[in-house]
C-alpha cells in the first residue's frame, strides 16, 4: 500500500513541478517583453537567426524534407516560439539545479557522522 501512495505522491509532485515550470517560464517571458524590451528584442533577433540557420541547413541536407518542414513545422514556428522554448529550457535547468542543490544539502545533513 505504501508503494501505491508513494507513486501517487510522485505523480502529483511531478504535475505540480510541470505546472510551476510552465508558469515561471511564462512569467520570465512576460517580464522580458514588458520591462526589458531591448533585451527581449535582441533575444528575438537571435532566435530568428537560429531558426533561419536551421532552415538553411535543412535545405542543404534534404530539399524535399525542407519543403515539408516549411509547410508544417517551420511555417508555424516563429522566433517568439523558439525564444519561449529556450526560456522554458533555462527555467527547467535552473529548477533542477536548485532541486539537486537542496537534495545534496539535505543528504549531507541526514548522513550520520563517522566516529573517529
Amino acid at each position: 500500500m505504501t508503494a501505491l501512495l508513494k507513486a501517487v505522491f510522485f505523480v502529483a509532485l511531478l504535475a505540480v513541478y510541470l505546472v510551476a515550470e510552465v508558469l515561471i517560464a511564462m512569467l520570465a517571458y512576460m517580464y522580458l517583453n514588458i520591462y526589458q524590451f531591448e533585451t527581449f528584442g535582441r533575444l528575438i533577433g537571435l532566435a530568428r537567426e537560429l531558426l533561419n540557420m536551421f532552415a538553411t541547413q535543412l535545405e542543404r541536407l534534404s530539399p524535399e524534407l525542407a519543403t515539408q518542414a516549411y509547410a508544417t513545422i517551420l511555417g508555424e514556428l516563429g522566433a517568439k516560439s523558439v525564444l519561449l522554448l529556450f526560456i522554458g529550457l533555462a527555467v527547467s535547468a535552473l529548477i533542477r539545479l536548485f532541486g539537486a542543490f537542496l537534495h545534496r544539502s539535505f543528504e549531507t545533513v541526514r548522513r550520520p557522522q563517522k566516529a573517529g
